[in-house]
Order: structure tokens, then C-alpha cells, then sequence
């Protein structure tokens, strides 16, 4: 929730038009849209709004830390539902996600945001699950837009581009991960450092479906230099089973094809049956190579 937003939750509640609300602090027109989120409000006219209408600072700001925590925890409780429901496949469950997001009291560019995201998951689901699937064009083109409307490489574009990379082109995610691995030093959190480790092994995967081996040797390199975290042992794990495949098509050691056997299987007594079936016929093109 925004400052806005609370305003609006208080003033109605006191069933108060915008012109009393407000009185002469500032102009009822300015005001309206500090309701709708489009214009910023200043310290000094917000509590002076408060004081107006005998409304405590302190419980003020405490509401609004409140729900935005509350909102938060909804917020991770629904990626995490979300994550689930990927690896299983499940599209049903991403668009009841997204029903409970266009009712959530959010900010409307995050609600947009999240609920764009969650398409493309639904479109990622059906692609990886038809090979005649065509994805839908406006919705890729979407998130492509977005990712290119943020300047740097933050958290938010590094997760955005990870669940996005199978709408582009091999060479054009070689260029965009060579752009990631760069700068890989500067990333320091756990979710920065989880969203490299999932560009990194979904480029390693496309690499190696689509027979470019030679490619995969800087992006191998640049996995060696992610630390070992809990976090980020799904991805790591995925990587080394694509380090296996790279090697035994280049020395054709039966060792190597049978560690990325071992992690399939892994991957299937493990609950993640999807994972491991995709793993299993990467394993198997590999093969006849």
C-alpha cells in the first residue's frame, strides 16, 4: 500500500470529500492524484494533511509499514506458489495466482508488472510442454519492452530476464549473459547471484540443444565463479549436469554421461519428475550426437 493509498483508506473512512480532507494545505486537483499514485506528496503537506484531521504520525506510518509487510509476505508466499506450480507444469495454478493479484491492494504499476511476469510463465509452461507451441507474440514482446526499459542489470531485470530467455535467439542471449558474467563481481546478494546462476544454466541448455558446444566454455567459466549457497543449488546442480554433457560430447567419457544420469534420476526421486524427463532427453540427444 502507498501513502496515497492510506490517505484515501483514512478519508473515507471518516467519510470526508477530497476538498474537506485536504482543506487549503494543498489544491484538491493535486491531491486527487496523490490518491491515484501519480503525483508524489511532500513530507511537510502529509503531515500537515494528518494534523488536519487529528490523525496520530506515529500510528499513521505504523499502519503503513504494517501493510506493506503484510503485502510483501502475500507477495513471496504467491511466487513461491508460483515457482511450484512451473515445475510441475501446472498452468491452472499460475492463473489462479493471477486472479488473486488483480484483487490485491497494490500499487498499479506492480500489479501490472506481476501479473505480465506470471503470463510469461504460463507461456514458458506451454512452450516447453508442445514443441508446436507459438507463444503469444504481445505478451512476449511485453516483457522483452520491459526488460530493455531498465537501464542496469538490478535484481528485478536479472529475475525478469532469467524467466524470459527462451523468447530470444541463442546468439542474442550469448550476448546479453556476456553482458551479466562482466560484471558478475558486483552482484553480491543471494537472489542476484540465483537469478545469474539461472541465466547461466538456461543459456547452457539451449546451447546444448541447439548443438553449439563450442560456445558454452566462458558460461561454464563464469559458473565456476559462483559461490556454493543453498539457494543456489537447484541451478548449480542443473549446471554440472550440462558440464558433464558438454564434456563427454567432447572426450566421450562414459563417466561424464553417467554423473548427468545420476543427477536426472535425482531430479526424479526428488519430486521434480518434469525436470528430470527434460534432463533425461537432453542426456539421450547428447547421445546421438
Amino acid at each position: 500500500m502507498t501513502i496515497g493509498e492510506l490517505l484515501k483508506e483514512k478519508r473515507l473512512a471518516e467519510n470526508k470529500t477530497q476538498k474537506a480532507w485536504v482543506g487549503h494545505i494543498i489544491s484538491t486537483s493535486y491531491y486527487a492524484k496523490v490518491e491515484k499514485n501519480i503525483h508524489r506528496i511532500t513530507a511537510e503537506d502529509l503531515l500537515a494533511i494528518l494534523k488536519h484531521n487529528d490523525l496520530s504520525i506515529t500510528d499513521f506510518f505504523e499502519e503503513l509499514a504494517d501493510k506493506k509487510d503484510e503485502l510483501k509476505a502475500q507477495v513471496n508466499s504467491l511466487n513461491k506458489t508460483v515457482i511450484d506450480a512451473v515445475c510441475h507444469s501446472d498452468v491452472s495454478k499460475v492463473n489462479e495466482v493471477i486472479q488473486i493479484i488483480k484483487k490485491m491492494d497494490l500499487p498499479t504499476k506492480q500489479k501490472q508488472e506481476l501479473i505480465l511476469i506470471n503470463k510469461g510463465f504460463i507461456e514458458t509452461i506451454k512452450n516447453d510442454l508442445s514443441d508446436n507451441y507459438q507463444p503469444d507474440k504481445n505478451i512476449v514482446q511485453q516483457l522483452k519492452d520491459k526488460i530493455f526499459s531498465i537501464p542496469n542489470f538490478n535484481r528485478f531485470k536479472l529475475e525478469l530476464y532469467t524467466n524470459c530467455m527462451q523468447f530470444y535467439d541463442y546468439t542474442t542471449n550469448i550476448m546479453i549473459t556476456k553482458q551479466v558474467i562482466h560484471k558478475i563481481d558486483q552482484f553480491k546478494s543471494d537472489k542476484e547471484l540465483l537469478a545469474i546462476a539461472g541465466i547461466l544454466f538456461n543459456l547452457l541448455s539451449q546451447l546444448v540443444e541447439e548443438h553449439h558446444y563450442q560456445e558454452t566454455a566462458p558460461f561454464i567459466a563464469a559458473s565456476e565463479h559462483l559461490p556454493f549457497l543453498p539457494d543456489l543449488y537447484f541451478p548449480q546442480t542443473g549446471i554440472s549436469l550440462l558440464k558433464y554433457l558438454i564434456s563427454y560430447h567432447f572426450n566421450k567419457k562414459t563417466a561424464d554421461l553417467a554423473k548427468a544420469e545420476m543427477i536426472a534420476q535425482t531430479y526424479q526421486i526428488t519430486g521434480l519428475e518434469d525436470f528430470g524427463k527434460g534432463a533425461q532427453e537432453i542426456i539421450n540427444e547428447v547421445k546421438e550426437d
